[in-house]
């Protein structure tokens, strides 16, 4: 199981996305790609701050109704425990830790392009820019 990172998603979803990312992408069967909750919200979010908002939050919608049935992975209780140990620990951003505590709850490799980031957290991850 992967969990996409936010910039990751949102860098597929962009007009230009990186060549080595795209590649990567394609590599991997569907299936085990996911998103969070977290992600979803976030991109809402950014969605609400441009003038074609409506339209934005569609394709969203489509997305994860669509492309990623299923495959949203939410912010639950078990996150909620895994949230509490990383942050007792760590001064990552709130949003930092709570995409690590949802793939640590649900023993998904995190796909970001700052490994680094999450090192402190023990979840296991890997970079789709640059997949060694």
């Amino acid at each position: 199981m992967i969990l996409l990172d936010t910039p990751v998603l949102a860098e597929l979803l962009s007009a230009t996305p990186s060549p080595a990312l795209l590649a990567w992408f394609a590599g991997q069967p569907a299936a085990t790609l996911h998103i969070s909750c977290l992600t979803e919200a976030e991109l809402l979010t950014a969605a609400l701050r441009t003038p074609q908002a409506k339209q934005t939050i569609s394709l969203i919608d489509e997305m994860t109704d669509t492309d990623f049935a299923g495959r949203v992975l939410p912010f639950d209780s078990a996150a909620a425990r895994d949230l509490a140990a990383i942050t007792a620990r760590t001064a990552l951003p709130l949003a930092t830790a709570m995409t690590a505590a949802i793939a640590r709850a649900n023993s998904a490799t995190l796909a970001t392009g700052q490994p680094e980031t999450y090192a402190q957290t023990g979840i296991a991850t890997l970079n789709p820019y640059d997949p060694r």
